[in-house]
């Protein structure tokens, strides 16, 4: 897959056509989804496909952002077992299969929630696994750029602009990536060297709850380590999948260019000096 055409032109969509997505597009993206990439190999999750009669009205005014509920041909229902980053591993493989749809021409759109257990009751799901996603998708309506002019689930500013790609508003990399500690920043040449800069570049497109970019990256010598914002008006699950989601990015694109590399869910042994509001997610050697 080319990961980064893909994560350049990706955008979350809301607006879909009612024309249901072609069955080969749909096959594709479940064999894609059942040898796709995973941040944890031992837990078991399944993804259930579901049409538009069998959830939109039961779950509308229930889900979706100020229980706004999205309409769509599709949706992708995810289980997990419950295991440690069980929610981690869960966001990092959507993500991933929302990537894959892109590259065929299908949008996707995630759905937020609340109550997965009601959810299962609502759409007819018997399962003892967790509901960890909920996802729309489709094809992209052409009407669906005006959902963005006036605010969205990511930015309710009454005077938004129309944005076109996903790179504008953003932090850079200086911002995001510091050196050897916390605070010192990091040199772009120096990442080079690392052959890490694309990764940083791409990861900065990464999508997260309401835009936050909550992510900070320490690069020290072949060690890269993840801290994550605190943020009280963020659940748990929505900081854990936007944890995934980086690392996804990330992964994918040092994949792509370079070589494999395997993220470690945890802190470790060295001191940072991370400040009290953000805490380490996860570190990796590359």
């Amino acid at each position: 897959m080319k990961y980064k055409e893909i994560i350049s032109e990706i955008k979350s969509v809301r607006l879909y056509k009612k024309e249901e997505v072609d069955a080969k597009l749909l096959n594709e993206l479940k064999q894609y989804y059942e040898q796709g990439k995973r941040l944890v190999n031992d837990i078991e999750m399944e993804v259930i496909r579901k049409s538009r009669d069998e959830v939109f009205e039961q779950l509308k005014g229930f889900v979706g952002y100020n229980n706004r509920m999205i309409e769509a041909p599709h949706y992708l229902i995810f289980l997990s077992e419950e295991k440690d980053y069980y929610i981690e591993n869960a966001g990092y493989r959507v993500q991933d299969i929302m990537l894959k749809a892109w590259s065929l021409g299908v949008a996707s759109c995630w759905i937020t929630f609340e109550n997965g257990e009601e959810i299962k009751k609502k759409i007819g799901i018997d399962s003892d696994k967790k509901l960890v996603a909920l996802i729309a998708l489709g094809y992209e309506d052409a009407h669906n750029k005006v959902l963005y002019e006036k605010g969205s689930k990511y930015n309710t500013s009454s005077n938004v602009k129309l944005v076109e790609d996903n790179t504008s508003e953003r932090l850079g990399i200086r911002d995001l990536v510091f050196s050897k500690e916390w605070g010192e920043k990091a040199d772009p040449d120096e990442l080079v060297n690392y052959g890490l800069l694309e990764g940083f570049f791409y990861g900065i497109l990464a999508p997260s709850y309401k835009n936050r970019q909550p992510w900070r990256f320490i690069v020290d010598n072949g060690t890269v380590v993840l801290a994550v914002k605190k943020d009280i008006y963020v659940t748990e699950y929505e900081e854990r999948i936007d944890t995934a989601v980086i690392m996804l990015y990330f992964d994918a694109i040092i994949e792509s260019t370079l070589y494999n590399i395997t993220w470690k869910l945890g802190k470790p042994e060295k001191d940072y000096k991370v400040p009290d509001d953000y805490k380490i997610a996860a570190y990796c050697i590359v």
